[in-house]
């Protein structure tokens, strides 16, 4: 009689273990992890309660076994039981480049990943999948707004019944993609691919609504709020009291005129302005005929696009003549404002509260505005002004013909400067003027000059 074929086992590689009374355990499955070769201990979900749920179980994790087993023949990165948060430290110190603005965002983006991460149960980067980051997407997209406590301590916030807008949403999205784009080339996410991030990590759609721009009598308001700021005095101080200086002479608050004049004519982000030293002005520089209207050097480590450009002043000679008074008095050494961010922050936010600036003003709201004039006032680039303006504020053409074009109308063919565009000439000549308002900029010159 022949021998009896065995059959071999419904499941291998994978053995089901009995509960341990002794050890307070359940049923649990051992087997070898093709990635490490180690012997694992898996515990299973306590919904299996019946053999044939049990050996189901084990039968699928013999084929993800399997499947694992083929793929790492074809080449996959193995598992390396790194933790998550472990894997997200190694992005920044592998980026000691980024600017500290860029660190700060990137890094409260991928805070949220972590914090869901634990809620969840997932520390290893192992066990990052696509799946498990469209959950994560989709807790990004139900996170609601927050708003400061009024009367509560700094920093504290509530949330509130709205949610956050998709720009906000895809911002976050963007960098924890970039990210662990990063960190799944250097194989430290088995289990992702570059495809995976681009289909979890999906932007949300947008509505493209028309750009924002300050028109001429916002930007009076805004420049005329501006003076009224820097006039402002303390009522004494104690060196006045003990007659050291004259009584009411000293300045409240750092002078903004001059730099709301800078952003607004130049089209500078806020940050390539506060980092101007006078070492990248040369107010002499000529223009094609010859007439000397100067221009300013961005570095390509100031910009945001890490590259470097040439900002002329031909197309605002009022600016011109407000750096020249200021370089003078500074003998050209040093920063050309002396401000922090938080300082312009601040004094943004003072305007808008205190002084009667328009509601719509922002650092970016004075970009984009400069942006629309030099892009639609037709007597000062003529024909090449999408193309000048583009250059002038450091983004690609096709931005400003997409965004810029056409948005504002009525300019006059013979306005050739951006005040005269913009209608803040007489404004302008108050910000200039040593008899009527000298101290936005001679107030300034002193604390630079003192320094020096």
């Amino acid at each position: 009689m022949a021998a009896r074929k065995r059959r071999g086992p419904k499941y291998p590689g994978v053995v089901l273990i009995k509960p341990n009374k002794a050890r307070r355990s359940g049923w649990q499955a051992r087997y070898k992890s093709p990635d490490t070769g180690k012997t694992k201990h898996e515990t299973l979900p306590a919904e299996l309660t019946t053999l044939e749920q049990r050996e189901q179980w084990a039968v699928g994790k013999s084929r993800e076994l399997v499947e694992r087993r083929m793929e790492l023949e074809k080449g996959a990165p193995r598992a390396t039981g790194g933790k998550l948060a472990e894997a997200i430290k190694r992005y920044f110190s592998a980026h000691p480049q980024l600017r500290p603005r860029t660190v700060e965002a990137y890094e409260a983006a991928t805070a949220k990943l972590s914090v869901w991460a634990d809620g969840v149960g997932l520390r290893s980067a192992d066990d990052l999948t696509r799946a498990k980051l469209m959950a994560f997407r989709e807790t990004l997209i139900r996170q609601p707004k927050n708003s400061a406590v009024k009367g509560g301590k700094r920093g504290e916030q509530t949330p509130l019944r709205e949610l956050r807008s998709p720009e906000r949403v895809n911002s976050e999205l963007r960098k924890v993609r970039t990210v662990l784009g990063y960190l799944v080339d250097a194989d430290l996410f088995p289990r992702l691919t570059r495809d995976d991030l681009r289909r979890a990590l999906k932007r949300l759609p947008v509505t493209h609504e028309r750009i924002e721009y300050m028109r001429a009598p916002e930007l009076q308001k805004l420049l005329e709020a501006a003076l009224v700021h820097d006039a402002e005095m303390f009522a004494e101080t104690r060196d006045e009291h003990v007659g050291a200086r004259p009584v009411g002479s000293t300045a409240r608050y750092e002078p903004i005129a001059p730099f709301v004049s800078f952003v607004l004519l130049t089209g500078c982000r806020l940050g390539e302005a506060l980092a101007l030293e006078w070492t990248q002005t040369d107010l002499d520089a000529l223009d094609h005929e010859g007439r000397k209207v100067g221009e300013i050097h961005l570095t390509g480590a100031a910009t945001k696009t890490h590259k470097a450009r040439t900002v002329g002043l031909e197309v605002s000679p009022a600016l011109r003549d407000m750096l020249t008074i200021m370089q003078k008095a500074a003998r050209g050494k040093g920063s050309v404002f002396g401000l922090s961010r938080g300082t312009a922050e601040a004094a943004a936010k003072r305007l808008r509260a205190d002084y009667g600036a328009p509601k719509s003003f922002t650092w970016q709201a004075l970009r984009r505005t400069c942006g629309t004039y030099l892009t639609n006032a037709g007597g000062i680039f003529g024909a090449a002004s999408a193309y000048r303006s583009a250059k002038q504020l450091g983004h690609s053409v096709q931005v400003a013909e997409r965004h810029y074009t056409g948005l504002v109308r009525g300019i006059p063919a013979s306005a050739r400067t951006l005040e005269a565009a913009m209608q803040i000439e007489e404004v302008m000549g108050r910000v200039l003027s040593p008899a009527e308002q000298q101290e936005p900029v001679g107030r300034q010159l002193e604390k630079v000059s003192a320094r020096l």
